[in-house]
């Protein structure tokens, strides 16, 4: 995957942007407001200059990982991507209602992936017309540094998009544990 959008500018959205980023991956990170969306696009810069004072980036990878970041309050700013995940908080009306409009909005393909700690995947999956391109990526906060990823394999959820988040999973130096709802 070379292009994804994370939805929800939070902690976990912030870090798992980050963590795709700093694999050279394009992200757009979408919130609620066009502020709030700023805001969580200022916690990533402040991530990468972090990287940068550990050594861990030179200051022109940082750039240019900013160079391939947007922020957006709109939800079709996602229709072009290859990877969506969701990490706002865990209510499982908001996440069913979130992946309803990803279903319409989403192009053919897309993994729509959830971070979701522990509503079953099966349930988010059933919101749309396609659950086998759902997937549960569960990353560990703070994501951008705790390296463990977990994949978890929904009823319906099909092998390539397995494949493709296991490796986006290694892209992104996270360790991929698969397992079942």
């Amino acid at each position: 995957c070379d292009t994804a959008g994370v939805i929800g500018g939070g902690t976990m959205g912030v870090g798992i942007a980050t963590a795709m980023l700093l694999a050279g991956i394009t992200v757009t990170i979408l919130e609620t407001s066009t502020e709030r969306a700023d805001n969580a696009k200022a916690a990533i810069e402040k991530n990468l200059a972090s990287a940068v004072k550990r050594g861990k980036l030179s200051e022109k990878a940082r750039d240019e990982r900013l160079a391939s970041l947007s922020a957006s309050a709109d939800l079709t700013d996602l229709s072009y991507v290859d990877v969506v995940v969701e990490a706002v908080f865990e209510d499982l009306a908001v996440k069913t209602e979130i992946f309803q409009k990803l279903d319409k909005i989403c192009k053919p393909g897309a993994v729509l992936g959830t971070n979701t700690s522990y509503l079953d995947v099966n349930d988010i999956a059933a919101a749309t017309s396609r659950p086998e391109s759902v997937v549960g990526l569960h990353f560990f906060s703070p994501a951008h540094i705790m390296r463990l990823l977990e994949v978890v394999v929904a009823d319906k959820t099909a092998d390539d998009v397995v494949a493709t988040a296991l490796a986006m999973a290694a892209r992104m130096k996270k360790v991929a544990v698969r397992s079942g709802v």
